[in-house]
């Protein structure tokens, strides 16, 4: 390995394996948990792989088979940071063991195939987690983590060009050597800015602005004059108007730009409205609150005992029985039937939480 490579490899080991260790370290004061730092880990543990080289001593198997499944940490990793209420599950478990198991009949009988099944699976990943990242910006209400998700998600498809292009030339190029090392300054480049973005503290970066703070967010610009505070008022006044009594979101193609349409603000305005004065991370949240508000009610209401559940989705705004019951699932812990079940034997009163942040109920 040229010194050059040699140098930027290791110096990209050093970084993430500081980096991962802090992550872990601190896992329990982060909306992420430790999933940061088990994805740091598992980088410096592939370029530690690539610096020793092919055959890997028996000793290093271990690593190889942490590496192999780096792909599938992405994977998880934008779960945790751009998927809010991220809750892992069995499955992501399974998904990211899969490539290990390969790897680890592979480094006892390896055969040809296996290698192409790896980097399949590894782009396959890569190319969710892009997805991942895009399918949420319309409805990410949080600004700065709005602003970062063009940049992952291309980074993400850039890695993802890399794997296909390996895949088809191969490390038999005539410009191997200067594509390693290329490869190499790209990484650490991207260690230090891994570090840099996880160091600083996810909370920090993605948490809203609590609407009773007691001093200016630094990263939001100064406080607002007393008139366009007056205005912002007005418009939330507006705002609640057109959800609680005109309720707007029953409308057939609901969405952000009805919304901007109908108060006849900026979109940005009206994300920054919604994120940092009533506390909601993404719009589904915002409206769902609302929605699901008035289905609680009407499933705990006899008179609307023989309307069916989908009749009631449909009706609050819904576009279908699934989204809803994934919705009211979350919300109440409970399917709708079961909730409808349980109406007639307690006192139905206002459901804490529904159509309310923590913040607009007074918890910090």
């Amino acid at each position: 390995m040229p010194p050059p490579e040699l140098a930027l490899r290791s110096g990209t080991v050093a970084i993430l394996l500081l980096t991962g260790i802090v992550i872990l370290r601190d896992r329990r004061h982060r909306e992420t948990g430790p999933y940061g730092g088990l994805l740091a880990l598992s980088v410096a543990a592939d370029s530690i792989v690539t610096i020793v080289g092919h055959p890997l001593p028996a000793w290093l198997w271990p690593l190889q088979l942490i590496a192999v499944g780096t792909a599938a940490l992405l994977w998880i990793w934008t779960g945790a940071v751009f998927v809010d209420d991220y809750r892992p599950s069995w499955r992501d478990a399974v998904a990211w063991a899969v490539l290990p198991a390969i790897d680890a009949c592979g480094l006892y009988a390896w055969r040809p195939w296996m290698g192409t099944v790896v980097r399949a699976l590894a782009l396959l990943f890569v190319l969710l987690a892009a997805w991942r990242i895009v399918a949420g910006l319309r409805g990410d209400l949080v600004e700065r983590r709005r602003r970062l998700r063009p940049l992952l998600a291309t980074l993400a498809v850039l890695y993802a060009g890399g794997i296909l292009l390996v895949n088809m030339l191969g490390d038999a190029g005539p410009m191997g050597a200067s594509g390693r090392i290329v490869d190499a300054a790209l990484l650490a480049a991207l260690a230090a800015a891994f570090a840099l973005f996880t160091l600083r503290g996810d909370r920090s970066l993605f948490a809203p602005r609590a609407a009773d703070a007691s001093g200016p967010d630094p990263d939001e610009g100064p406080e607002p004059s007393a008139a366009a505070r007056d205005q912002e008022d007005a418009v939330l006044a507006r705002l609640r108007r057109l959800m609680e009594e005109d309720k707007i979101y029953r409308r057939e193609g609901f969405g952000v730009a009805a919304l901007v349409a109908a108060l006849d603000v900026p979109e940005y305005r009206l994300r920054r409205l919604i994120n940092q004065r009533l506390g909601h991370r993404n719009f589904s949240s915002f409206v769902n609150g609302y929605r699901l508000a008035e289905a609680t009610a009407a499933l705990a209401d006899p008179a609307q005992a023989d309307v069916p559940i989908l009749t009631i989705a449909l009706d609050t705004g819904f576009q279908s029985i699934g989204p809803f019951n994934r919705a009211f699932k979350a919300q109440t812990g409970m399917t709708p039937t079961a909730y409808r079940k349980q109406a007639d034997s307690r006192t139905q009163g206002p459901i804490r939480g529904i159509g309310q942040s923590d913040t607009e109920i007074g918890k910090t």
